[in-house]
Parts: structure tokens; sequence; C-alpha cells
């Protein structure tokens, strides 16, 4: 499986890259793109500043018309976040052993409350019932025996990463963002690939769409050179995500309403692949950087683009965490993959 046997798309797109002139050589781009912005520091509640932002969804006229669906929506994120956060303590008390190994994701889920919480802003006067009450934190019961308590943890992982993608719909597109950042980020906790279909996305000419694009090009070339590297059973699987990642890219393309971003002949890749283990450590690398471009395009006008979106993020995060763990190699230290640390805090809306 080498970079030059994709002649289907990204090959054909390579080809029609800019040439040199003789005697000068071009310097390699980057294999992770340059993202557009995502959402200015809090766009995160009402879309301010969202990627596909539709016009109506700025008003403020608007919004005081009827019910801020984001609150209830934030009641609900935090409230599992609370529930994960019991959970892994109760979970290091039964099985002390395990403390080395959870605290950095307890950190995570620490770290995603905190930030969630600062952007809950319940209603009040006229508008006090919008708040809806956020209940005790409540730890799940788990099994006996530190294996069974890992795999009762990675399957509410697996859930709680499901509920961020499916919140992603229903949440403004900024807020999407942030949700689905986290969601990236508990499917890297439960390194497992969810074996769904992403959602269908509809047409849409997004700059955005455009990056994860440039993104998808720069993960099949690397893919491509890292193939070689391996033998056996981790061949079949970089051939796996090899495959799926041509997809995605063809998915994009399909999507676009504009000339999709041609394939680079080339790209300077992060890690220098000269075995199997810098092979894995660089198929690492790819995917953690198709996340900021996922969590980027999450801030989508559209909600069946914002789930395809936070579904793709996650699908990488997880990827990342299993090649992290075949090259030896820490889990990501990021609580918050793909989304840039301005847009952590809230912006002030006009009036408050």
């Amino acid at each position: 499986m080498d970079a030059s046997g994709d002649r289907d798309g990204a090959g054909g797109a390579a080809r029609a890259a800019t040439t040199t002139p003789p005697g000068e050589e071009t310097p390699l781009p980057e294999a992770v793109p340059r993202l557009p912005g995502t959402v200015s520091r809090r766009g995160l509640l009402l879309g301010g500043g969202a990627v596909l932002a539709a016009p109506w969804l700025a008003g403020c006229a608007a919004e005081a018309a009827g019910p801020r669906p984001d609150v209830s929506t934030l009641v609900g994120a935090i409230t599992s976040e609370q529930d994960l956060i019991a959970t892994y303590e109760a979970a290091k008390a039964a099985a002390g052993s395990l403390a080395g190994r959870l605290d950095p994701v307890l950190e995570h889920h620490r770290r995603h409350l905190a930030v969630l919480k600062r952007h809950y802003v319940p209603g009040s006067g006229r508008r006090a019932h919008e708040g809806g009450a956020i209940p005790p934190p409540h730890a799940a019961q788990l099994p006996e025996g530190p294996t069974e308590i890992l795999t009762a943890l990675r399957l509410a992982e697996d859930r709680a990463a499901a509920a961020r993608r499916a919140d992603a719909a229903k949440a403004p597109p900024g807020l999407a963002q942030l949700l689905a950042s986290i969601g990236a980020c508990e499917a890297g906790h439960a390194e497992t690939v969810r074996a769904h279909p992403p959602a269908d996305p509809a047409k849409s000419p997004a700059q955005a769409i455009q990056t994860a694009l440039a993104a998808e090009h720069a993960a099949v070339y690397g893919y491509g050179v890292l193939g070689a590297r391996l033998r056996g059973t981790l061949q079949e699987v970089a051939k796996t995500y090899w495959d799926a990642h041509r997809a995605q890219r063809d998915k994009l393309v399909s999507i676009l309403s504009v000339q999709p971003v041609a394939a680079a002949a080339g790209y300077r890749l992060p890690v220098k692949v000269t075995n199997a283990r810098s092979a894995a450590r660089l198929a690492a690398a790819l995917e953690d950087d198709l996340v900021p471009a996922y969590v980027g395009l999450a801030g989508a006008s559209a909600p069946d683009l914002r789930v395809f979106a936070a579904d793709s993020a996650e699908r990488s995060m997880a990827r990342s965490a299993k090649w992290r763990s075949s090259a030896g190699v820490g889990a990501p230290s990021e609580a918050f993959p793909g989304l840039p640390s301005a847009d952590l805090s809230p912006r002030p809306e006009p009036g408050e």
C-alpha cells in the first residue's frame, strides 16, 4: 500500500498541482492545513462566529422570542460529566491499582465539567423556567475486578461520546463545536471505533469542508507512506483506515458545491517513518491532525453536517488512541482536542 496506489481521486488531484520551474525546489506543504477561524470565544451559545451560521441565527430578538435549547443541552452534558467523574472516583476507590491509568482521564472530565458550567447560563425572571435543575452526581454501579471495571468505563465513555454527537445535532453551531471536541476526547478514552454509519450531510459550500478535505488528502498520503513499514495485522489495520480516509475524502468532495481543494503531490509528514513503531506514531499524528478540522466543521448551521463532523472527530481520536497504544506512547494530553483555548470562555452577548 503506497502513496502512488491511490489513483481514483487524490492521485489525480495531485497531478494537477502547480509544477516547479527547472532548477528550483518546491518545499512540501505541511500535512496539517491551517484551519479557518472557528468560533470566537463564545459563539458557543447562540452560534455567533459559527462556520456556516445562517443570518437568522444572529438576531438577538429572534433568540428572545423562545426558549434557548442550548440550556437544556448543557444540563444534559453537565450531568453526564458529573456522573463520569463520580464513576471514575468510585473506580479508583474500588481498584487502587488503576489510579495511575485513570487519573489523566479523570482530569479531562473535570476540565470538561468546568468549561461546560462556564457556558451554562440559565434563564431568570420570566425565563427562569428555561434552566432546569442540574441533578446531583451519580456513580454508575461497577463490577468487581480491575479488568471488568475498565470494560465498564470504556462502555461509559462510548455512551458519553455518542450522547455528545447527538447533542451536536440540536445545539447551536458554536456550542456544537465544544460538544464535538468533548465527544472526540471521550471516544479517545474509549479506544474503540463506533460501528455505525455517519449521517449523510447536506451539501454546503463551506470553507470548513475544504479544510477537512485538505486534511483527508494528507491522511491518505500519509497512510500510503506508513503502510509500507507495517506487516501482518497492523498492515491490515492501516489498509482498512487508508480505505476509510479515501472514502471520507470522496464523501467530502461529494457534498461540496464548489471546486474541491486538490491534493498535493506530496506532504511534509510530522514523523519520519523508519520502522513499525514510527509508522504507528505517524498514523496517530495523522488522526490527531484531522480532529481540529472536524471540530471546526461541527460549527456548521446544518444539524446533519454537525453530526457528521462530530462523528468524524470521534473516529479520528479513537484511531489515534489505538495507534498510540501500538507505538507505546502516552495518551493524548488534550481535554478539548481540536478546540482553540480561546473558545473555552464564554463571550458576553449584547445586553448581558
